[in-house]
């Protein structure tokens, strides 16, 4: 048990048996490789290489825009994935191994074949290894197996990596590192399955889908009819078909996306906050319900033991510091280590370790029997605390009673005949600022609920002090099966004396109604962690709370969660804002080329008349307004919403070309006469949709719009000739502010339409 000598540790590095960090994030290279290679990017490239058989290529400059995205979409993702990994690095929790019969702690990734490793309550188990000596420690092997009923492990049992220790603590061996690991084939799939796909992506690809299945035969389509049908020069053809595709394809938003969401994994990383999924904080500006484990939330996790009422004539000090026996696996046990100080040596001849299942831990000492403390309620259900202790728990202490009787269990229940010997009175510290957090939450309209393993009398009056006006709200589910706790959820804000199940239970019931996230930082919380919609661990030594929470704080400061939601609410806030400009110019490109297909009419734009309307009046203002405060709480309408600007500017702008075709019929003047008011239109409900999602205008959006509108027209102004334009006069202006004005109206009008739509849906 004296562990590996430094020699030894050091021919196994040397032999690469050592437990190397498995990486299953993306690597730079796949970043860089999956940025570049999409099908847009194909799309893109291979209209780029008919462009250049025109030799117009001017008209090629979309694909600038193009590689400026990918580059950017790149930098962004990159960017994020170095602060991360350099937070992660931070993050590990260090593993005790005894090494030259010293017990040094040092990172998973340092452990060689044939460490003997000690684990605790809470530590996620690093590698696979065989169990040496076990003191009653229990194990939920539930990532592997997939069973929730924790296993007691013996010596010689197995123990996979990824398990977690619910109780008791244990020395094991090492038998497999890195790769060997039985959990590393299942690992990746695991954690892909875990991954699920955010609000936003789910949205969003919905667009992409549909695009994705027209596109192509739109192209091969409108480039048919164009040629053979319209008879037109192979080049404009092709000119023709490029620019119907490029306007469809809103590849500028999914940039955006990427970048803004990126933006804000990296704002977070500067406030030791690590996203350990993407989704984790964009769920999370969506809660409509937090829970809120007491213990490390509201209070600070550490705890003071301010009284000992005894009523026996045992030596209290001898019993419970024996009982810790140098095993401090909590705060509870640190500030009960803290208090008492002498130390006579107890035979232990039985020890049961405090589990957050049972709420009590026990030891049988020679010649003294079986003391056990904990929780009153779980030990002897049917005994009344003392009038004295029961005080101290309704001005929010934590009461732990200890108890005595004379038999030796021959399992892990409390004995018959039982008596209550002393009571340990312990003080929660309160986070400093919580009452403004709380504040905040009530003022975003998400609902606080508060679920604990304490007495409901101490979270009651801690939440009283903390300015919580439901503090009355109280339910007490020590003695609740199922069925009536899942009842009762609805009618209660606080829920005292629950058990990791129960935990969960309330997470799932919640679910069912509402977006649901969960705050915790111990392993009685693991369970309602992984149910939650959104999982938050504060940084504790339980690395179990870590591993399965989506968003991990590493300064321990629940004060900092509003930050959290507020970056979340303006990444998905902005992209709804600006995904209209995007759409907009999607909806009428598809429009177009299905009236281009029908009508055998020549495509209205060329490419670089939609390179100047995307970079002037979409792609730089959008830009800037994503990266500006938004803080308004997630709607949830995102489709509706983008949909109900973009569809029906969409509409109108293809209704101009419809008009701007019979003018030129009834005129007999060429189409290509009336291109500079069909782009100036496109242009100008471009900026209208712009000042429409900018509401409320700041001053910074005033510059913004200014710019925009400045920067478009001075092109069509100086510019023309590159763009393909002729000259206004006044019929053409006259044209252009009448259809304008018209634009205006039919837009209100079909807004009102679509909304009358949905409003039967």
């Amino acid at each position: 048990m004296n562990g590996l000598t430094t020699k030894e540790v050091e021919f196994r590095i040397k032999n690469g048996l050592v437990n190397k960090r498995v990486k299953y994030s993306r690597s730079i290279k796949d970043i860089i490789l999956s940025n570049i290679f999409t099908l847009f990017n194909f799309i893109n490239l291979f209209l780029f290489i008919l462009v250049l058989t025109t030799k117009s290529y001017r008209n090629g400059l979309f694909a600038i825009v193009i590689v400026i995205n990918t580059i950017i979409s790149i930098y962004g993702e990159i960017k994020a994935k170095l602060i991360i990994d350099k937070l992660s690095i931070v993050n590990n929790t260090k593993v005790s191994v005894i090494r030259d019969g010293k017990t040094i702690k040092i990172s998973p990734y340092d452990i060689v074949i044939d460490d003997i490793i000690v684990l605790k309550n809470g530590d996620v188990v690093p590698t696979d290894v065989l169990v040496l000596n076990s003191n009653l420690c229990e194990v939920d092997e539930s990532i592997i197996t997939g069973e929730t009923k924790n296993v007691i492990k013996k010596k010689n049992d197995t123990i996979f990596s990824g398990s977690i220790i619910i109780s008791g603590s244990l020395k094991a061996k090492v038998i497999n590192v890195g790769l060997n690991n039985y959990s590393s084939r299942l690992i990746k799939e695991a954690s892909y399955q875990k991954e699920d796909k955010t609000y936003l992506e789910k949205e969003l690809n919905k667009v992409l889908k549909i695009v994705t299945i027209l596109i192509i035969p739109i192209m091969i389509i409108l480039f048919l009819i164009q040629y053979f049908v319209n008879n037109v020069s192979y080049n404009e053809a092709i000119l023709y078909t490029t620019a119907g595709v490029i306007g469809m394809i809103p590849s500028g938003l999914i940039l955006l996306t990427s970048v803004a969401l990126s933006t804000g994994v990296v704002k977070m990383g500067l406030k030791k906050v690590i996203v350990q999924q993407l989704n984790g904080i964009e769920t999370l500006s969506c809660v409509d319900v937090l829970c809120l484990d007491k213990t490390g939330t509201i209070t600070d996790g550490t705890l003071e033991v301010i009284k000992v009422i005894n009523k026996s004539t045992f030596d209290i000090n001898s019993i419970i510091k024996n009982m810790l026996n140098d095993n401090l696996v909590n705060q509870t046990d640190i500030a009960l280590d803290k208090y008492f100080k002498t130390k006579d040596k107890l035979n232990i001849v039985k020890m049961i370790p405090f589990s957050s299942y049972r709420k009590y831990s026990m030891v049988c000492y020679e010649n003294l029997n079986t003391f056990a403390l904990g929780a009153l309620e779980y030990m002897l259900p049917n005994t009344k605390m003392d009038e004295e202790a029961l005080n101290y728990a309704k001005e929010g202490y934590r009461v732990l009673t200890l108890i005595h009787s004379k038999e030796i269990p021959e399992d892990q229940k409390i004995p018959s005949h039982s008596k209550i010997i002393a009571y340990i009175i312990l003080k929660d510290n309160i986070r400093k600022n919580i009452e403004k957090t709380l504040k905040y939450f009530t003022e975003q309209q998400v609902n606080i609920k508060i679920i604990s393993g304490d007495n409901v009398s101490t979270i009651s009056n801690i939440m009283k002090k903390v300015g919580y006006k439901d503090y009355k709200k109280c339910l007490d589910c020590s003695n609740l099966n199922d069925e009536e706790l899942i009842a009762k959820v609805s009618d209660y804000q606080i829920y005292g004396r629950c058990n990791p199940y129960q935990k969960r239970l309330i997470i799932k019931t919640l679910k069912q109604k509402y977006t649901v996230g969960m705050v915790g930082d111990g392993v009685n919380d693991i369970l309602a962690l992984k149910e939650a919609d959104c999982s938050i661990a504060l940084t504790s030594n339980n690395g179990a709370a870590k591993s399965v929470s989506q968003i991990v704080i590493l300064e321990n400061d629940f004060n900092v969660l509003p930050d959290i939601v507020n970056e979340g609410r303006r990444v998905i806030n902005n992209i709804e804002r600006v995904a209209s400009l995007y759409l907009v110019k999607t909806i009428y490109s598809f429009l177009l080329s299905i009236l281009s297909i029908v009508l055998t009419m020549e495509y209205p734009f060329y490419p670089i008349q939609l390179t100047l309307i995307g970079t002037a009046c979409v792609g730089l203002p959008s830009f800037f307004l994503t990266m500006l405060n938004d803080n308004r709480k997630v709607s949830k309408n995102f489709i509706k919403n983008v949909f109900k600007t973009s569809s029906c500017s969409g509409i109108a702008i293809t209704i101009n070309i419809i008009i701007i075709l019979i003018l030129s019929n009834i005129l007999k003047t060429s189409i290509d006469t009336y291109k500079i008011v069909t782009v100036t239109l496109t242009g100008l409900i471009n900026i209208l949709i712009l000042y429409k999602i900018s509401k409320p205008i700041t001053n910074i959006k005033k510059i913004i719009l200014s710019i925009t509108i400045v920067l478009f027209l001075s092109s069509l102004i100086f510019l023309r000739k590159i763009f393909i334009l002729n000259k206004f006069n006044l019929n053409l202006l006259i044209i252009t502010i009448a259809i304008l004005i018209f634009d205006i109206i039919i837009i209100k009008y079909l807004e009102k339409l679509y909304e009358k739509i949905f409003q039967k849906r």
